[in-house]
């Protein structure tokens, strides 16, 4: 196997001894050598080769407005029609879609999609990122909107960041817009922090929650690194930490094994896990119990 992949056999062997764990290329590469799914390798499927389409494999249902949209959405942004792709996601809200559709039945499954298709290759890495930038910008636009609208901040104050060597921050902007959408006073600084500098952060005005976002399994012990490194800090004892991205939802337990206080798989259950984990009541819970 070291020889058809292009390794040294040492490679191989501390795999095997789970002394290291493989990235992403090389997951794909594996997953390519045995001619099976991604989701096969690392235990998440029993059927050896994955759905063609990504979006079959998304577990929310689209509802009517947004339902078929998220193949639309990467094929006009594959063809660099930026201002298209947002007509199409404004054309859907005006038929009724909410935003937090919009980011979990479009958005996110359009963006898993063009993970897919870079590890098979077929996709450069240049457009990857052009796509990325150009979903991020989207989804600036398409949210300023709302922020008249959401709810009074409540005092619950959270910081969400991707770890310094992520540079996927897509999935944790996300996370930011879900929780001020549900009234939390959101500090969003993206990725490439250094540990000290988010002591530092954090120091200033100690929040109520830290969201860490790892997607990578190499970033995990910068993840766990850090959540150690708050927690020997007396001022930052109360702050509760959320980790959430791709890795945890491969291994269930790694939340726990690296000491944060909670896990979420999307954004939706991410709102619903920081709220539980605070004490909180949502506002829209609120708003259902006075209903009743």
């Amino acid at each position: 196997m070291a020889q058809a992949l292009g390794v040294a056999q040492t490679t191989i062997a501390n795999y095997e001894k789970k002394l290291r764990f493989p990235d992403e290329q090389m997951l794909g590469r594996f997953a390519d050598f045995f001619k099976v799914s991604l989701d096969f390798l690392l235990g998440r499927s029993d059927a050896l080769n994955g759905p063609d389409d990504a979006t079959v494999a998304v577990k929310r249902e689209p509802s009517r407005a947004t339902s078929g949209l998220a193949m639309q959405y990467l094929e006009l942004l594959r063809s660099k029609l930026l201002e298209h792709a947002l007509e199409l996601l404004e054309s859907a809200m005006r038929r009724g879609a909410g935003i937090k559709e919009i980011y979990l039945d479009v958005l996110e499954p359009a963006l898993k999609e063009t993970g897919r298709l870079w590890e098979r290759g077929e996709l450069r890495v240049g457009e990857e990122h052009a796509i990325s930038e150009a979903t991020q910008r989207i989804m600036s636009r398409i949210i300023q909107p709302l922020m008249t609208d959401r709810p009074a901040a409540g005092g619950q104050r959270c910081v969400v960041l991707a770890v310094s060597s992520e540079r996927h921050t897509i999935g944790p902007r996300m996370v930011a817009d879900f929780l001020l959408l549900d009234g939390w006073d959101v500090l969003f600084p993206g990725g490439n922090l250094s540990i000290g500098h988010v002591i530092e952060m954090l120091a200033d005005r100690p929040p109520d929650l830290l969201a860490i976002s790892v997607t990578r399994f190499d970033n995990v012990p910068e993840a766990e690194d850090l959540i150690a490194a708050i927690r020997d800090k007396p001022f930052l004892k109360k702050v509760k930490i959320l980790a959430g991205g791709r890795v945890f939802q491969s291994r269930p337990t790694l939340w726990q094994e690296i000491g944060a206080d909670g896990t979420a798989g999307n954004a939706e259950s991410a709102v619903k896990a920081a709220n539980s984990l605070v004490g909180r009541e949502s506002p829209a819970d609120k708003g259902e119990r006075a209903a009743e």
